[in-house]
């Protein structure tokens, strides 16, 4: 149960733990009292940390942080627009691997970073299951081959049978166009809870995706291989997914193999300013 603590005398009572949050459950400061938790503080706080992120003097404390475990902000750390803009845009998804593997700092180092990713409700509620050795990889990809070829026994002219053909031809020929050989994926599910779980995981990956960047890594959403997990049985038992937990994305990722070496045009974004 959520608990919030005042040292009074490190507050300088300007009222901005109570501005800031986001439930309005922290009573402001008044005259010489300063700022206090309402009744219904414990009931209602979603643990977002914003009363002890934004204190100057540190004076608050919380029941699942305090501030001396929180890191200082530093501003001069974000990286300029034009620095940013120029790595969205390099970004680009990676097919063709290094014979490398990550090591499992590196990975755990994204994901930490990814799990700064915003979540409704501020559940946090992404969980994380990484595959690194290479017959586990295989055989999902596998798995997805044979829930393709299924596929193309029950259903024959369906609008995707040209693609799973292809996919399922080419795993034939021992190459892997479901996972592409990565030398690891990674696949996020959680319990269903409020409905924005799916929500969170991909932003949750999406965070994932620009942490792997900075650290050297290419990734790439793995579609094919989230359409067979979302129906093939065999494929959703061998995950092995908690009880209750659903299945919301995958990515694989390593190093890239190759280097861009420019930045590809896109579509210009439609807007609709509105007056």
């Amino acid at each position: 149960m959520p608990t919030l603590k005042i040292n009074e005398s490190a507050c300088i009572k300007d009222g901005l733990c109570a501005t800031i949050c986001p439930m309005q459950i922290i009573t402001p400061p008044k005259g010489g009292i300063p700022p206090e938790p309402k009744p219904e503080f414990s009931k209602w706080c979603i643990n977002c940390g914003h009363c002890v992120a934004i204190c100057p003097t540190g004076a608050l404390s919380h029941s699942s942080m305090d501030a001396s475990q929180c890191t200082m902000a530093d501003k001069k750390q974000i990286p300029p627009p034009d620095q940013f803009e120029h790595m969205v845009k390099y970004r680009r998804s990676t097919r063709r691997f290094k014979n490398k593997m990550p090591d499992h700092a590196t990975i755990d180092r994204a994901i930490r970073m990814a799990s700064y990713a915003p979540s409704g409700h501020n559940l946090q509620s992404v969980n994380w299951q990484v595959f690194t050795k290479r017959d586990d990889i295989n055989r999902l990809a596998g798995m997805a081959t044979d829930w393709m070829r299924h596929m193309l026994r029950e259903m024959p002219n369906a609008p995707h049978a040209p693609v799973l053909k292809e996919v399922t031809q080419a795993w034939d020929q021992e190459k892997d166009l479901v996972l592409h050989h990565a030398p690891c994926l990674i696949i996020v599910h959680s319990r269903i809870q409020t409905g924005t779980e799916p929500t969170d995981a991909a932003i949750a990956l999406a965070y994932f995706d620009l942490a792997a960047l900075s650290l050297g890594l290419g990734c790439c959403w793995a579609g094919l291989f989230m359409m067979a997990a979302k129906l093939w049985e065999p494929l959703q038992q061998y995950l092995e997914l908690p009880k209750g937990h659903q299945l919301h994305g995958a990515m694989m990722t390593g190093y890239p193999k190759f280097e861009f070496q420019r930045l590809p045009v896109r579509k210009q974004p439609i807007i609709q300013w509105r007056p």
